[in-house]
């Protein structure tokens, strides 16, 4: 038996708030996502926290979904795994993704079951950060610049 899969992980920073803060939004978003890329999944597990953390769960052919939520920092933290053929991981990473809208994004790929030399095991990784983050700071820093009282 061949058995290769992958698994992504994805750290999204400073994401919509109104998606973050509404349970239902997200779990909603996770059936499209697991219905139009193939997934398979069987069930949707929702965990809260009383500190307004919430978590999902989704156990799937093959595989699983794992995505924790933290409103109040603006961060979401998704965990894909599958060794299911038809299944479609990048992309339905990528849908996630566009969904949350995140300011800043790490993605990190992993190949499973790859039994091939001990050099393929190193992940690949990708960043990505929005021009609105990066010219919001730039404004920010220029303003201290400008505002910065003059020396006699």
């Amino acid at each position: 038996m061949k058995l290769k899969g992958a698994q992504i992980a994805i750290d999204m920073y400073s994401c919509k708030d109104e998606i973050l803060s509404d349970c239902k939004k997200v779990e909603t978003i996770l059936q499209k996502a697991v219905e139009d890329y193939k997934i398979g999944a069987y069930s949707i597990c929702f965990n809260a926290d009383e500190n307004g953390e919430y978590s999902f769960s989704i156990p799937c052919k093959r595989g699983h979904i794992n995505l924790h939520v933290y409103p109040q920092l603006g961060f979401a933290a998704v965990d894909v795994f599958t060794c299911n053929d038809e299944a479609d991981p990048d992309r339905l990473v990528g849908f996630i993704k566009k969904q949350f809208s995140p300011d800043k994004a790490k993605i990190t790929f992993l190949q499973r079951g790859d039994f091939g030399s001990q050099s393929d095991m190193k992940p690949r990784r990708k960043s990505q950060i929005k021009p609105m983050h990066r010219a919001r700071n730039a404004g920010n820093r220029l303003l201290k610049i400008v505002m910065k009282p003059k020396s006699e």
